[in-house]
C-alpha cells in the first residue's frame, strides 16, 4: 500500500476517536501524523506505570500494525524496562507482542490465526481503535498485567 494512503487512513481513524484518546489520557506523537507510524503513551490503572508503544502501520488498515514497547526517551525497543510484565508482551531479547492485534503475532508467530475468524485481523470499522483499546484493557487487567519488567 502507498504509505501516504496508509497515513491518511490512520489519521482519519484516529481523528474519529479523538474523544476516546483524550478520555483515556493517551498521548500520541507526532500529532498530526507525519507518516503511518506513531508512538502512544498509555498508563496502567493498576499501578499508574506508563508505557510508550511504537505502532508501525505501513499497510493500514489492510494489515495489523507492528507494535513494540520503547523507552520513551531513547525510543529503544531493546530496553527491557520499557516493557510491562503482561500476557502477550514479550520483552527483549524477543521484543514483540504475541497478540492477534500485532503484525508479529498474526504474521510471524501464529500465521494460522488468520484462518480463525475469531483471531484474524479485522480491517472493518476502526481497527486502530480496537488495537489501542485492547492494549489498554490488557494493561488494566489484574489477571494479565503484573507491573513493569525489570
Amino acid at each position: 500500500m502507498d504509505p501516504l494512503q496508509a497515513k491518511l487512513n490512520l489519521q482519519a481513524d484516529l481523528d474519529r476517536i479523538s474523544d476516546t484518546i483524550e478520555a483515556q489520557g493517551w498521548k500520541i506523537e507526532p500529532w498530526p501524523l507525519e507518516a503511518p507510524r506513531f508512538y502512544v503513551a498509555m498508563t496502567s490503572d493498576i499501578d499508574r506505570e506508563s508505557y510508550t508503544l511504537l505502532h508501525e502501520c505501513g499497510d493500514y488498515p489492510d494489515e495489523p500494525p507492528s507494535i513494540k514497547c520503547v523507552n520513551p526517551e531513547t525510543k529503544d525497543p531493546n530496553d527491557s524496562k520499557a516493557w510491562p510484565r503482561c500476557d502477550g508482551f514479550r520483552p527483549p531479547p524477543t521484543a514483540d507482542l504475541c497478540l492477534n492485534i500485532s503484525r508479529e503475532g498474526l504474521k510471524q508467530l501464529h500465521p494460522t490465526w488468520e484462518k480463525d475468524p475469531r483471531l484474524a485481523w479485522d480491517r472493518s470499522g476502526n481497527p486502530i481503535w480496537r488495537v489501542l483499546a485492547s492494549l489498554q484493557d490488557r494493561l488494566n487487567d489484574r489477571t494479565k498485567y503484573h507491573g513493569r519488567n525489570q
